[in-house]
């Protein structure tokens, strides 16, 4: 894996900015993962951004988790599994295949 960028930002507009530079840059985002000093968004060349500091129950967790497209439930994405130290979610397709040909 390599680290393709740091994110220094401190708002989810930021956030949102940030991340949307990096999908230009990097390939799909394959999952999320989230430990209890950093949370990495990694692609599916197992490169990854990283976000320092972020992570549960930080106010900017959520915005990384929408502005990578992960999934995830709302009520309980700031708790860490019971007995594990990290957490991952998946990130969707954002255009699936043929998304356009839906009426």
């Amino acid at each position: 894996m390599s680290v393709g960028a740091t994110f220094t930002g401190s708002t989810p507009e930021e956030v949102a900015a940030f991340l949307a530079d990096q999908r230009h840059q990097l390939k799909p985002f394959r999952r999320v993962v989230v430990a209890p000093d950093r949370t990495r968004v990694v692609d599916v060349n197992r490169n990854e951004v990283v976000f320092h500091g972020v992570t549960y129950g930080h106010p900017l967790l959520e915005a990384v988790l929408r502005g990578a497209g992960a999934s995830f439930d709302p009520a309980n994405f700031h708790t860490p599994p019971i007995g594990q130290q990290t957490r991952e979610f998946g990130c969707t397709a954002r255009y699936p295949w043929a998304h356009d040909r839906i009426l």
